[in-house]
């Protein structure tokens, strides 16, 4: 039985083939993954901010992971804001997730390549925030977001 495969996964097929015949020092966009480790192994999550890091390129999230490793089966769901700082005033953070937040129910895995509702450019200097809204059992997870780079 063949599957059809993602429009995104196909784009990013023609993408990387175009990257691989692109004339020599032209600039094109990347592939990359946007990794956050939140937990310490050893205590259950609890919902809060976990991390936060700035972006210094401008990127198009493409999927959402999480991933539990350290063997543990349980539940969290995880919510990313952005900020656009600006010197001088506090950044005001809003969701980017929309409906369909990170979620592993009774499991260690999951992956989000729709992205319905999200909010998934990002631009040089966003600011991203990860939290925890909510964890039972797991003690450690991997948040990952798939991106496209569009610049250098």
């Amino acid at each position: 039985m063949t599957r059809p495969v993602p429009a995104q996964l196909l784009d990013d097929l023609v993408r990387i083939r175009q990257w691989s015949q692109r004339a020599q020092g032209g600039d094109a966009p990347e592939v990359d993954t946007i990794n956050v480790v939140i937990g310490d192994g050893a205590n259950v999550l609890v919902a809060g901010i976990a991390a936060a890091l700035r972006v210094d390129f401008n990127a198009r999230i493409t999927g959402a992971y999480l991933i539990e490793f350290d063997g543990v089966t349980g539940s969290v769901v995880a919510t990313i804001d952005k900020a656009s700082p600006v010197v001088g005033s506090a950044p005001t953070f809003v969701s980017i997730i929309g409906s369909s937040p990170p979620t592993i129910t009774s499991g260690r895995y999951s992956a989000d390549e729709t992205l319905a509702g999200w909010t998934v450019q990002i631009a040089r200097g966003d600011v991203l925030r990860f939290l925890v809204s909510s964890a039972t059992a797991i003690q450690r997870i991997l948040l990952a977001l798939r991106i496209r780079r569009l610049e250098p």
